[in-house]
This record gives structure tokens, C-alpha cells and sequence, in this order.
């Protein structure tokens, strides 16, 4: 896989790498992870919400979900947008919905994602099994009014506060320490990377909201056996910041706290913020501590709300993401271009018929010379019949990717929503850490030139 690059990033330049920890430094196996989830998510609610027992019969179909969609809670549907928020995709429960039924609803409505009393984001890894558990929840419910679920706003908040709750109540992270070897994908190619950027020079930092004890846990199991220059991950990483509760820690000033790795104890910390681990604390006053300005750090991380967004609008730190997606992704978009090359080609020839057939009525319009009846009629038939080549096409071209969704960062031929916040926040995109061991650390990032409109 490779780097793919929005703006100009030289690496040469950057003295200190941030690092989140879940689904960027470490990676989970995503299939696990997320069943594990949407089985407590079921638990939950049929145990504390008193949701009716044929709850706990549903099973995960993780091919429903894809991140970056967008739930509209009041009706019960799941939207795919483009990166301009207009609706190209929806379903309703299990149903796809027809485009007249989907026009009737969303016709010319720009989707106004600041309105969180009607609409949720997909927008992270760990939010699949609750998008599948609405899509299943609401079909449950219509196919069964006597089961007496409750509305669909109502069914969406009682995942999200089932969700959080199995976050917080250590839920899900106490199966994994149970069972690290099930959920955390162990990769040597990104321990030999973070160890190359150390030899560069670079200090390398972790911010995760993840606890120290289970950031340990997972720094041990993923990042320490593969390490060669050094002998436990605590020497790897300059400065180790556990329960930093982002996005707060690059908007607020939270208090620092630091932990004696040994005894797992803490003690208030005040003052120049040294090599260490910590726990809580803020952005401004490390970057304050490193002598570094803003142009300087580099953070990776794989929430755009949680790690990028609110860095690009309070710190001025260089960002990058992880989108695990880009593995089958890539793959994909890799197996189904020739299909793509032949559509295109198809399209150009439906273009230059329906230029054609558009100068036989401009005549008539501007000059009174009515076409040959048979002559329109040979270009509709040629256009119908390159139309049903080309529909053929691209359902070829779509079971290459979710057989849902389609492609994750394209909503049509527009980019999706997903593929627009990628761009807008992320000056550099990856699937997996270990992308950079292809790079050298003083790698000078450029992004191809774009082509505008006008100049196609």
C-alpha cells in the first residue's frame, strides 16, 4: 500500500510523530472486534432497555455497514452521501430504497449534519455494529408491530447509549485482555517503520483515551516483541499520554497527571512536561513543552472527529489518518478497472450520439427543419443500447466492492462524504502504520496536480 497525499508534507521538517493508539498504532482485527461489540450492544438492550427477546436472535451481517454513512433517525434510514451532503444511496431497515421514494424524501435537501437531533454519523471503525443493529432493529420493527419496539430516534439512541456504555464500563476492552490474540493484529512492518523514524531523529509520542493499563497491555503485545533498537516500547516512545479524553485534549486544559510505569501510581504534574508517561493533560501545553511550533507535529490517528478535526482548527499540527478500509479498498478499484476503462468508453460514445440527436432538434427549433423520423429514432435506439451495456457494466463493477454501499469513498461518480473529510482534514491518508516502511523518513510529500474542470 502506499502514502496518498492532499498537501504538501516534508517530512524533513518534522521533529516530534503523534500517534493514536486503537485502529492507528495498533490495529484490530476489525470482524472480531466489531461482533464481540454488536453482542454486548444486544445484551444491553435487551437486558437493561427491556428490548423483546428476538433481539438477541439477530446476527451481525458486516457487510451492511460501511464507516462514513449517515443515519437519519426520525425515518428510520440509512444515508450514503457525497462529499457535497446530498443523498445518493439510502435504505430503510433492510430494504433499498427506489430512487422515486428516496427523491421524495431528499430531493434538493442538502443534509445538515451540524442537526444531531435527527442525524448520526458512521464515523468511526467502532461504530459498524451499531449502524448494522439500526438497519436490523428497524426492519424488526416493521416487520413486527406487536413486538412494540420503540420508534426508530428512539431505537438509535439506545444503541449509541448501549455503545458508549460497553466503552466505558470496560465491557469490550475486558474481552480483549482476555483474549488480545483474537482482536490485535500484530504487525512487525510498523514497529520497524517507528524505529527507522527514531534513528531520523524524531520523537514519537502516543495520545490515546484508552487507560494506562490497557494501553500497556496492547504496546506489550503489538509494538514490544518486534522492537530491535530497543528493548520495551517505554524506550521507543518519547512521551506516552494515556486517558487523554480527545478530542478535549486539543481544546481544553485538562489537568496532567503522571504515571510511574512500575506501579502504575500518579501524581499531579505541573510545569515543563519531560520524556514520560502521563495521563490527561492538553495539546498547548505539550507543544509548549516540546519548544515546537505547530508545523512541526505530525499526528496519526483514524477518527477525523476525534484526532483531526479539532488539530487542524486549534493547533496547526500537520495530521494524518488510517483508513483500515483502503486494504480492500485499493484491491478492489485495482480488480475492477478494466471494467471502469470500458464504462468510460461507453460514456463517451453515449455523449457523442446524444450530441448528435441534440443538433437534429436544434434544427428543427431554430430553423423549422423537421428531423427524419427514422434518423431520431436509429440514435434512441443506438443510445438505449449502449445504456444497457454500460448498466451491465457497472453492476460488474459494483460486486467488486460492499455489496451494499458500493465504494466506500465514492458516492456515484462524486466522492463520497467519508472521501471529502479525508481530504479536507488529512494532509496525508494510509491503511496501516507500517505503509511508511516503503518511505524514507525524510520523504518530501507532494500531491499530484489536480485537474480542474476547465482544464479536462
Amino acid at each position: 500500500m502506499g502514502i496518498y497525499v492532499n498537501r504538501t508534507l516534508n517530512m524533513k521538517q518534522i521533529a516530534a510523530i503523534g500517534f493514536d493508539m486503537d485502529y492507528t498504532l495498533v490495529r484490530y482485527d476489525s470482524e472480531a472486534f466489531e461482533e464481540m461489540t454488536y453482542r454486548e450492544i444486544q445484551k444491553k438492550l435487551v437486558e437493561v432497555k427491556k428490548y423483546p427477546a428476538e433481539v438477541s436472535a439477530l446476527k451481525i451481517n458486516f457487510k451492511l455497514a460501511i464507516r462514513g454513512l449517515v443515519i437519519d433517525k426520525p425515518h428510520g434510514n440509512v444515508l450514503k452521501l457525497s462529499t457535497y451532503s446530498r443523498v445518493k444511496h439510502a435504505y430503510h431497515g433492510l430494504s433499498e430504497m427506489d430512487f422515486k421514494t428516496q427523491q421524495k424524501i431528499y430531493q434538493g435537501l442538502v443534509i445538515d449534519l451540524n442537526d444531531s437531533n435527527r442525524y448520526a454519523i458512521v464515523d468511526t471503525t467502532f461504530s459498524i455494529s451499531y449502524c448494522v443493529l439500526y438497519m436490523q432493529l428497524v426492519e424488526l420493527k416493521d416487520k413486527n408491530p406487536g413486538l412494540n419496539l420503540p420508534d426508530y430516534k428512539t431505537i438509535e439512541l439506545d444503541l449509541l447509549e448501549a455503545l458508549d456504555t460497553s466503552h466505558r464500563d470496560g465491557s469490550l476492552k475486558g474481552q480483549v485482555k482476555k483474549n488480545v490474540k483474537k482482536y490485535i493484529v500484530q504487525d512487525p512492518g510498523a514497529v520497524f517503520a517507528l524505529e527507522r523514524f527514531k534513528k531520523h531523529g524524531k520523537k514519537l509520542w502516543v495520545i490515546t483515551n484508552s487507560d494506562f493499563e490497557y494501553s500497556k497491555l496492547l504496546l506489550d503485545y503489538a509494538i514490544t516483541p518486534f522492537l530491535q533498537d530497543h528493548k520495551n516500547w517505554s524506550e521507543l516512545f518519547n512521551l506516552v499520554v494515556t486517558a487523554a479524553s480527545k478530542p478535549k485534549f486539543f481544546t481544553d486544559k485538562l489537568p496532567l497527571l503522571q504515571i510511574d510505569p512500575a506501579t502504575g501510581l500518579m501524581r499531579n504534574h505541573h510545569g515543563v512536561i519531560e520524556d514520560g508517561i502521563y495521563q490527561g493533560g492538553n495539546a498547548q501545553s505539550l507543544q509548549r513543552s516540546s519548544g515546537l511550533s505547530g508545523e512541526q507535529i505530525l499526528y496519526l490517528g483514524d477518527h477525523i472527529y476525534g484526532d483531526v478535526l479539532q488539530i487542524k482548527k486549534n493547533c496547526n499540527w500537520r495530521t494524518a489518518l488510517v483508513i483500515d478500509e483502503l486494504i480492500t479498498e485499493i484491491e478492489a478499484v485495482e480488480k475492477s478497472a478494466p471494467v471502469g476503462t470500458e464504462i468510460n468508453r461507453l460514456m463517451a460514445e453515449k455523449l457523442l450520439l446524444e450530441k448528435k440527436l441534440d443538433a437534429l432538434f436544434d434544427r428543427e427549433i431554430e430553423k423549422g427543419k423537421k428531423p427524419v423520423k427514422e434518423k431520431v429514432k436509429e440514435h434512441f435506439e443506438r443510445i438505449e443500447k449502449v445504456d444497457k451495456r454500460i448498466a451491465k457494466l457497472i453492476r460488474a463493477h459494483s460486486q467488486h466492492f460492499n455489496p451494499y454501499w458500493g465504494e466506500t469513498m465514492r458516492a456515484g461518480i462524486e466522492p463520497s462524504r467519508l472521501a471529502g473529510q479525508i481530504e479536507k482534514y488529512a494532509c496525508i491518508y494510509m491503511s496501516k502504520i507500517s505503509d511508511f516502511s516503503d518511505y524514507s523518513p525524510r520523504t518530501y510529500y507532494r500531491p499530484r496536480r489536480k485537474v480542474l474542470a476547465h482544464e479536462n
